[in-house]
């Protein structure tokens, strides 16, 4: 492997043209955040005026020769902002020409920036630009600021950093230049002679590539998932490279369809996890095991890189829509895909991601029934999680084991018996302390709001389906409000005889105590707090208006017919509320319980009605 480096300043590319080829990542400095950087460092080092300057080492690029040009693997971003930087430079002088003599120093330096950006090559009759922009995006961006021409293509991310790009360095360029002529020419004289880059030039794409690993694989440089793009270029085939390309922008659309764009490497890690690495792994060891001998074994992408770029093409796919099914975003493709992934989002948190272990494990060809049957499982398993309050850390290990075991799977009855021995053996061993913790529990533990009313919900739903009743969307019950049934603020506590202080501190926030109401309805009885009045019964008249069977159900008179389903749940479930007291909530909260455990079944059954297997230690909760 033969390898060239050599320290330039800027002036001095002007002995390369270069191109970022079509594989590359396209330009994705921030203006507020790198462009920032890159002026503030120049300046720290630039001393107006002075005859011994320092020089500023502004990075390193990685070339190969590509026809009397070079292919820039490393450094695109750097170098397409010095390129930005020196149109901005140009523009600027130019516009003081035009209001003003220049001095013969601006002049020639005009004159050096011109010919640095571009030139008129007579053997092909065509403008040659000092760097070219061969990804989709730059869309010939670059080519118009540098030939000074009006750019009338469509706006993509990356022209628009490009833009944002030139307006930062500009109005800083200008603020030299409103000082005076002269001390804006010594700043461009500093930038072209004393701003330093190494060029490490090889003598082959694989050589190059191998330099670019082996700078950024510390962390260095870039991430990991652009390090995997990299590697996949260097050991495939050069026909694959458009395939490749191709993929590879498939794969950030898919991770920018779920808000997901700038986190590649969750995807990557997720994906990692679930399909190749046994265990935890954390983001910044990724690309280490990737090229990890274990690595190399399981991947296989010495020998068959382009079978490893379309599974994880098909594998973004996949994640995308359940993440956008998880957050129950606007995409409404991920949500009708995926319904029980709703669920998750809601018992776990919208932004919870530990599932997608499991999920992406699967053959990724099988049907969406399968996905959602598996994500019907894990959101019973996280409501019992959440209510036993266990940390993420020791279920998430949990999920990497049992991933393993769900790897290419593709029909429910292989996941019916993967649960049987994973998920319902670990929670059964839990299930009386599930019982005590779910007898104490407050509503706000299941907080935020919307996973506090999405499981009064879906306890509703249980009750209607048992009743033979049409249960409201979760739409609708997002909308409700949470309703203390003992009020927060009260009047007159000390004539109770059933609540003290310590007492309603204790029971008002308890499940037990909580229901959903219509706003209107909620209004309506905002004032029936006065403890010596007749408050529950004044209620109660409001609660049978409520369209939420749960808040109905506090009314005594709230029945259906006789011997209809409702009545005989009601006398199933004890639905007698004639006074609330202390023990109208303690019963509440185990009716509460025994529709939980009603709902969030495993594998069609209740967790009490499996047999108790290898007990789990408590400690691990």
């Amino acid at each position: 492997m033969k390898i060239k480096a050599d320290v330039f300043s800027i002036a001095d590319l002007e002995s390369y043209y270069f191109i970022v080829p079509d594989y590359q990542r396209e330009y994705v400095w921030e203006a507020d955040k790198h462009i920032y950087q890159f002026l503030v460092d120049i300046d720290e080092e630039f001393e107006a005026h002075s005859h011994e300057q320092q020089s500023y080492f502004l990075g390193s690029i990685i070339i190969v020769e590509n026809n009397n040009k070079y292919d820039v693997i490393d450094g695109q971003q750097r170098l397409t902002t010095i390129v930005i930087s020196l149109c901005a430079m140009r523009d600027i002088l130019e516009d003081i020409k035009e209001h003003s003599q220049l001095s013969n120093m601006s002049s020639n330096i005009l004159d050096i920036i011109r010919n640095w950006l571009f030139k008129f090559d007579l053997k092909t009759k065509s403008t040659l630009c000092r760097l070219e922009l061969q990804y989709d995006e730059s869309n010939g961006y670059l080519d118009t600021l540098i030939q000074k021409k009006t750019y009338e293509g469509k706006i993509t991310n990356s022209i628009e950093k490009m833009r944002k790009a030139y307006e930062r360095v500009s109005e800083h360029f200008q603020s030299y230049a409103n000082q005076s002529t002269e001390l804006f020419e010594d700043y461009i004289q500093y930038f072209l002679t004393n701003v330093n880059v190494v060029v490490m030039k090889s003598d082959n794409l694989g050589s190059a590539l191998k330099i670019f690993e082996t700078i950024n694989q510390r962390g260095a440089g870039l991430n990991a998932m652009d390090l995997v793009k990299n590697l996949m270029f260097s050991k495939a085939n050069s026909r694959d490279f458009e395939t490749i390309k191709t993929k590879w922008k498939q794969i950030n659309t898919d991770l920018q369809n779920c808000d997901e764009g700038d986190k590649p490497l969750r995807f990557l890690r997720y994906f990692m996890i679930a399909r190749y690495h046994n265990g935890i792994i954390r983001e910044d060891d990724l690309y280490s095991w990737i090229i990890s001998k274990e690595g190399k074994q399981k991947l296989q992408y010495e020998d068959q890189p382009l079978n490893l770029v379309n599974e994880m093409a098909t594998a973004a796919k996949r994640y995308s829509y359940l993440v956008q099914a998880t957050n129950s975003d606007n995409n409404e493709v991920g949500i009708n895909k995926y319904p029980n992934v709703v669920n998750i989002g809601y018992i776990n948190k919208q932004r919870s991601r530990q599932h997608l272990i499991l999920l992406m494990a699967l053959n990724l060809n099988c049907d969406d029934d399968v996905v959602n049957y598996l994500a019907q499982q894990i959101e019973s398993f996280l409501f019992f999680a959440n209510t036993l309050k266990m940390q993420t850390k020791n279920y998430e290990r949990r999920f990497t084991d049992w991933a393993i075991q769900l790897r290419q799977k593709r029909n429910v009855e292989e996941i019916v018996e993967i649960i049987d021995g994973t998920m319902i053996p670990y929670l059964r061993g839990y299930l009386s302390d599930f019982r005590y913790s779910f007898s104490q529990i407050r509503h706000y533990d299941y907080n935020p709001q919307y996973r506090e009313r999405y499981i009064l919900g879906c306890l509703d739903t249980e009750l209607c389906i048992q009743a033979g009743l049409n249960p409201l969307s979760q739409d609708n019950i997002q909308k409700l409000q949470i309703e203390h049934i003992l009020p927060q603020t009260l009047k007159n506590l000390d004539v109770s005889d059933e609540f003290d202080e310590e007492e309603r501190d204790k029971y008002t926030f308890m499940l037990g105590n909580t229901t959903l109401l219509e706003s209107q309805i909620n209004q309506a009885i905002n004032n029936y707090n006065d403890l010596s009045t007749d408050w529950f019964a004044m209620k109660q008249a409001e609660y049978i208006h409520s369209n939420f069977v749960l808040t109905k159900l506090l009314n005594n008179q709230y029945t259906i017919g006789k011997n209809t389903g409702l009545n005989r749940l009601k006398n199933k479930l004890n639905c007698q509320f004639d006074e609330w007291t202390k023990m109208s909530i303690e019963h509440r909260q185990q009716m509460l319980m025994e529709l939980a455990l009603d709902h969030w079944q495993l594998n069609g059954k209740r967790l009490d009605e499996y047999e108790k297997i290898s007990p789990m230690n408590s400690a691990e909760v």
